[in-house]
């Protein structure tokens, strides 16, 4: 897998400006998605590419009764995260290291662009989930993220494969799952004031193109 981090980004994500925003608005997409499209409270939830488990924090202050679970690839990231009420294990977001319809909802923001098999991720992620469960995905949008790369924003090989709505659904129906929402959002990498309220009105006037990151929700 491309991209993988160490104890720098998870420092990152609590002092730079840029980190903590990216953080911050993913994790609101996220918990949004989930209050308005999982049909129950969630029992279990699982943060594919967890990191250091800061977004998986945030769940379990809003879902107290929800077994939280991540899976990383870095241990260095894992040691990071100190809290005792969200399990992190180590693991293969390609070969998830639990059985069948164990989960309510799975989570993977800004990880299916760093494996090598996108599709499998997508099965694997059928495979754990409930009937009626649905799993969260965000992926930066190939354009922009290609400008990222071209202003040295990134670097180039921290991805595997920049992939766009379009395919995120195809994947998505091929793996078995109803699509309940795929759009685009994020107008800025650092935040800005009014950017939801901006971002609405953006998607009104189908000017969406121009909003940096792509969510897809799907539902077993």
């Amino acid at each position: 897998m491309k991209g993988v981090l160490n104890k720098e980004y998870a420092i990152a994500r609590q002092r730079k400006r840029s980190h903590i925003y990216r953080l911050k608005r993913r994790t609101f997409e996220v918990l949004k998605s989930i209050q308005t499209f999982s049909l129950k409270r969630p029992e279990a939830v699982l943060d594919i590419g967890a990191a250091d488990g800061l977004m998986l924090n945030r769940m379990k202050e809003i879902f107290p009764d929800t077994t939280c679970v991540g899976i990383e690839y870095a241990s260095d990231l894992i040691s990071c995260n100190d809290s005792e009420n969200v399990h992190l294990i180590r693991g293969d977001a390609l070969v998830l290291p639990f059985k069948d319809n164990v989960f309510d909802v799975v989570t993977a923001t800004a990880i299916i662009e760093h494996v090598s098999d996108p599709i499998q991720l997508v099965h694997e992620t059928f495979r754990i989930l409930r009937k009626n469960g649905i799993i969260v995905i965000t992926t930066p949008h190939p354009f922009w993220e290609r400008i990222a790369t071209h202003i040295g924003h990134l670097n180039e090989e921290e991805h595997n494969e920049l992939i766009t709505l379009r395919k995120l659904i195809s994947l998505f129906k091929k793996a078995g799952f109803e699509i309940v929402n795929a759009e685009q959002f994020m107008i800025s990498p650092i935040g800005m004031p009014f950017e939801l309220p901006v971002e609405k009105m953006l998607k009104l006037c189908r000017l969406d193109f121009l909003l940096l990151n792509q969510i897809i929700v799907g539902r077993k």
